[in-house]
């Protein structure tokens, strides 16, 4: 199976891991109030399904440039309003399905040249899905689309307002993206993060270097991966000496 799933597939994913937390939610006896409960967040994301995976070619040519965006961004928010309360009913499984479920929607949206609005269940999604998986064939192109994603983020997260939050999204996302690109021994998926690193979170790069290099002396890495850790390193002013 492939690490990112396609629309398709995330749908089958989707469905397979509603049920529970259907049940759970009925078996619970929650008092909701003016709560959007786990059958609302289902039937809307049956319903964004559909539109998913037809053909943006063939949607309505009168529609806003960016629907699809949006269409994207209310996928995305409602998952992660659906994996939270998976986490609350106890289904654990379900909540890590979900996040990695939004990953194929980012992705999506990515190829659709959108905008990231809701980052965190991402960017869990794809720590999720990097700490699964060793091989660097797998891990590559979780790195690129790591890159791809902090592309699309950006015009709302790369101010990094809450800079004083080391669980932010944003921080978290870059750092990742350098860890993945790492593993996958993707020279070029490297440079581009260590860069956005050096860039945006100057205060963390001391030590991601620090422990770069460390990595490097441990591991068996090729020699191009170990130069683009060793030059990214010195240029931050923090190589090995």
């Amino acid at each position: 199976m492939a690490l990112i799933l396609d629309i398709a597939g995330a749908q089958q994913r989707f469905e397979q891991y509603a049920k529970p937390v259907l049940g759970a939610f009925a078996a619970s006896g929650i008092a909701t109030g003016e709560q959007i409960t786990p059958p609302l967040i289902v039937d809307a994301l049956r319903q964004l399904f559909k539109v998913l995976t037809t053909d943006v070619a063939s949607w309505d040519p009168t529609l806003p440039d960016d629907e699809a965006e949006r269409i994207g961004d209310l996928a995305i928010g409602l998952l992660m309003d659906l994996a939270t309360w998976a986490d609350r009913l106890g289904e654990r499984p379900a909540k890590t399905a979900l996040e990695m479920i939004t990953v194929s929607i980012a992705a999506w949206v990515c190829n659709q040249h959108g905008l990231i609005h809701t980052l965190e269940p991402v960017v869990n999604g794809l720590a999720i899905l990097a700490n699964g998986h060793a091989e660097p064939a797998e891990l590559r192109p979780l790195a690129r689309l790591t890159g791809e994603v902090k592309e699309a983020a950006a015009a709302d997260y790369a101010a990094d307002l809450d800079g004083a939050d080391p669980h932010r999204p944003w921080r978290i996302l870059l750092l990742n993206w350098g860890i993945t690109a790492t593993r996958a021994h993707d020279p070029v998926e490297m440079r581009k993060a260590f860069a956005a690193i050096i860039h945006y979170l100057p205060a963390d790069a001391p030590r991601f270097f620090q422990e770069g290099t460390q990595q490097m002396a441990q591991g068996d890495f090729p020699d191009a991966v170990r130069a683009v850790m060793t030059e990214a390193a010195e240029g931050a002013g923090h190589g090995l000496h």
